[in-house]
């Protein structure tokens, strides 16, 4: 299953602006403190991480109430916005709990200088633990509008173990650099920079992946793509090895003890795809451009991140080895990986202002297939989907997009015809569900489907949720949703169930418990909206495999429902659930099986 996180991260970005500019208004200088955050709005994910966007500020770790696993690896990317080069200073420092810890590898604080301007063997870093304090003049300086601090917690710390980090930019920056930052925890992603058209000069980009929050244990692949890129002449102002000091993308691994190294440096301009292998859970995306646009820009580069897959031919890296266990006992609750915005698997969760879809691409799908994606873009008012290749059997085999509102099926869009150059299509919704089907006999080739957020923005909805399960034969799965206390008003989530395989039956819903909130002329105030996925009763071909359960007007109460319900079956079953702005209740519960 996955669950898309809504506004916790943007949440925390808005406020570091808001933060940022209280104090430019109060001081003429921006500040930022972890410690300043309300708790609640930092979940796991965000706590032991963050990108920092800054002129100064005081980083303390971990802040009020904040609960660092042992051995947690905190990873924090500092961008100057005005002014560079930093001053640090370390006002406390506790982070061994009281164990000898000479050359800091059982627990430190690192920092290091993220630039293209140096090769990798001449960054600039310090390393400080207990046994190894900062300087007793307090004060050390970095090169540079960027820098990582990464923080590797004891496995046996003490109640004060932590640090307290002061920083501040001190020379004046004559052409001031552009920075963004993003952070995620996804186990896979798309990183397209930029979405369309040539990246700007003079910017600094990085994307803080931290997958060790799902698995610390992952090993990941990492494939750099289209790489269009602005390189150095190697004429009498830059050597052959000076190529990329101009522009640059830059991949860091941080490894299980927090030591930061360079994996891959890029520029220019290359068709070929670049793998990198068993690359650890944590790593930074760095990508650097300067202030000349001589002799020009560039289209940018694609990333694609996700677990590694054993490849088919002979490799001399090291084996991967996976082990696992299943069981038939009915499941409440089941941990949902972070949204993510790239997939190959068949159905998941996609959220972002743009991803991709690679089922079987590079082989043939089967016959009498059903994979099911969610794509969330938050808060856009439109999708843009553009199918780049799919090898359709024409007309029987096809891909079907249905965006949702809180009247349930918004709008519609069908791809039933073999592509060989992209097709694309805008549908008005903030979110959407793709179905992938083939028929029972002949198949093709697999699809890519990219899809971007529109300009425009949605304002009916502040919050959602987006959960997409596959129910086994034998497994009963049960759903409260939300997991506790009453849901939000303007919402639109959405719950999908999945039979994981078709040939083998079809999943089977009851709702157990139904409370949303009911309007005074009786009618249903917030909406729960129930569909199901079947093949049509008409000839082929079929270009519409969802249909309406519930009335149109939806349903609020357990008097709209009947109990058992043998009727409310199909191969997949779509719950949407719309609340308006005024009060809120309990939800709903629903059981979920095979038959």
């Amino acid at each position: 299953m996955s669950r898309s996180f809504g506004l916790k991260w943007a949440d925390l970005h808005i406020y570091l602006v808001f933060i940022a500019a209280l104090a430019v208004s109060a001081s003429g200088q921006k500040a930022f403190s972890l410690d300043s955050l309300p708790a609640e709005n930092l979940d796991q994910e965000t706590r032991c991480g963050a990108t920092i966007e800054a002129d100064a500020g005081t980083l303390t770790v971990p802040s009020v109430g904040q609960n660092i696993e042992p051995g947690s690896i905190c990873i924090y990317t500092i961008h100057l916005q005005t002014r560079s080069n930093f001053r640090f200073n370390i006002s406390s420092l506790n982070v061994t709990g009281g164990e000898r810890d000479e050359d800091c590898s059982d627990a430190a604080v690192r920092i290091y200088a993220l630039t293209n301007l140096v090769p990798a063997e001449s960054v600039e870093s310090y390393t400080f633990c207990d046994d190894n304090p900062p300087p007793t003049t307090g004060s050390f300086f970095l090169s540079g509008n960027l820098a990582t601090v990464i923080y590797h917690a004891s496995a046996n710390p003490s109640e004060e173990s932590g640090f307290t980090l002061n920083f501040e930019a001190v020379a004046f920056q004559p052409i001031p650099t552009t920075h963004e930052s993003s952070y995620t925890s996804a186990t896979t992603g798309l990183i397209r920079y930029p979405v369309e058209g040539e990246y700007e000069t003079n910017r600094v980009n990085t994307w803080l992946i931290k997958t060790s929050d799902a698995d610390a244990n992952l090993q990941l692949d990492v494939l750099l793509e289209r790489i269009d890129m602005e390189e150095c002449e190697a004429n009498g102002n830059f050597t052959v090895n000076d190529v990329c000091l101009c522009d640059a993308l830059i991949v860091y691994e941080i490894s299980s003890t927090g030591i930061l190294e360079e994996r891959e440096r890029l520029c220019g301009r290359s068709n070929d795809t670049l793998r990198i292998e068993y690359l650890g859970p944590n790593f930074i995306i760095a990508f650097f451009t300067d202030h000349i646009d001589v002799p020009g820009q560039g289209t940018g580069f694609q990333v694609i991140y996700k677990p590694h897959e054993v490849a088919t031919t002979t490799t001399t890296s090291q084996p991967s080895s996976t082990s696992g266990s299943s069981t038939a006992a009915p499941t409440t609750t089941t941990p949902r990986p972070p949204a993510t915005n790239y997939s190959s698997e068949c159905g998941g969760v996609l959220t972002g202002t743009q991803g991709l879809i690679e089922y079987k691409l590079d082989g043939s799908y089967s016959n009498y297939e059903r994979c099911l994606w969610t794509i969330r873009t938050p808060y856009r008012s439109g999708i843009r989907f553009q199918l780049n290749s799919a090898g359709f059997e024409p007309e029987f085999d096809n891909l079907q997009i249905y965006t949702i509102n809180s009247a349930g099926i918004q709008g519609s869009h069908v791809f039933d015809q073999p592509v060989t150059s992209p097709v694309s299509v805008v549908l008005n919704g903030t979110v959407a569900l793709v179905l992938f089907q083939s028929d029972f006999s002949n198949y093709g080739r697999g699809i890519s489907l990219e899809f971007s957020a529109e300009e425009g923005f949605e304002s009916g909805i502040l919050y959602y949720e987006d959960r997409n399960t596959v129910v086994d034969v034998g497994d009963t799965v049960v759903t409260r949703f939300p997991d506790s206390g009453l849901y939000r008003n303007l919402e639109l989530s959405t719950l999908v169930y999945m039979h994981k395989n078709i040939r083998a039956g079809r999943v089977r819903m009851n709702i157990t418990s139904l409370d949303l909130q009911v309007g005074t002329d009786g009618s249903c105030a917030d909406k729960l909206h129930v569909f199901h996925v079947n093949d049509p009763t008409a000839s082929p071909p079929n270009n519409n495999h969802l249909s309406r359960y519930t009335p149109v007007e939806g349903i609020c109460q357990m008097s709209d429902v009947v109990i058992p319900d043998p009727t409310n079956v199909g191969q997949g079953i779509i719950l949407i659930l719309a609340t308006d702005e005024q009060s809120r209740a309990n939800g709903i519960e629903v059981a979920v099986d095979t038959i």
